[in-house]
């Protein structure tokens, strides 16, 4: 909350002194929580670092969803989804448990096989999609693997908004 609102809190409560709104806002300045959590409307503008693809199929973004309960009735309670970042494509197939060879063998299959060899693969820092099946894969086919950054998984958007999507249709 900003400190207009924290003074009114403060007031409902049947607080009030003279600088009441002042002290508020001094307070939420120095306060680490309020500036982690607060809103960012007032912020000054930053450059932008579009990461966008030039072309179809060269760049997908890839994450897993789950544990998804109760789980189907094959047993599946994993989403393995993958995000063309030029087409904005969506591969998405279910399993019982996301290993190292499924992850391998869904590059394989759905990715290289179906829309031929991209340029870069982007995931996140789960162990399941960083291993050495998969740096055996883009080292065979030259593909560039990334890491999205731990503390910040918006940076992989794209992927991240799918995957919302995703699991707003799994709780209906």
């Amino acid at each position: 909350m900003n400190g207009f609102i924290l003074a009114k809190k403060i007031l409902r409560t049947g607080y009030y002194w003279m600088t009441m709104e002042h002290d508020s806002c001094k307070f939420v300045q120095k306060c680490h929580q309020c500036q982690i959590h607060g809103d960012l409307i007032k912020v000054p503008p930053t450059e932008l670092h579009a990461m966008g693809s030039p072309w179809p199929f060269m760049a997908w973004g890839m994450d897993v969803i789950g544990p998804i309960e109760p789980s189907a009735s094959n047993g599946h309670r994993f989403i393995l989804v993958t995000i063309d970042y030029f087409t904005k494509w969506v591969e998405a197939t279910s399993h019982k448990s996301v290993t190292k060879k499924v992850v391998a063998d869904f590059v394989k299959n759905n990715l290289i096989g179906r829309f031929g060899v991209p340029e870069s693969i982007i995931t996140d820092n789960g162990a399941n999609l960083n291993n050495h099946l998969m740096n055996d894969i883009c080292e065979q086919f030259k593909i560039t693997h990334r890491n999205s950054t731990a503390y910040r998984p918006q940076m992989n958007d794209a992927i991240e908004a799918a995957t919302r999507t995703s699991r707003g249709f799994c709780e209906r």
